[in-house]
């Protein structure tokens, strides 16, 4: 099993939300000045702090067959 802690701040959360296909800039055109003050508002909302810690834990399992 292998965890990592990642921390996000607003400018890294945006743009991982950007990075993706269905809300990426070319998806979004013309609304992306709008989606990224909304989304920047929303999250500062959430955490005034502007600061987000995830864990992420895998974990490989191998098998033969004898």
């Amino acid at each position: 099993m292998f965890g990592r802690r990642l921390v996000w701040d607003v400018e890294g959360l945006i743009g991982l939300q950007l990075s993706y296909s269905y809300s990426s800039p070319a998806r979004l055109g013309e609304r992306l000045t709008a989606f990224v003050e909304t989304l920047r508002r929303a999250l500062l909302a959430d955490n005034p702090a502007g600061r987000w810690e995830q864990e992420l834990v895998s974990e490989v399992l191998v098998a033969r067959r004898p």
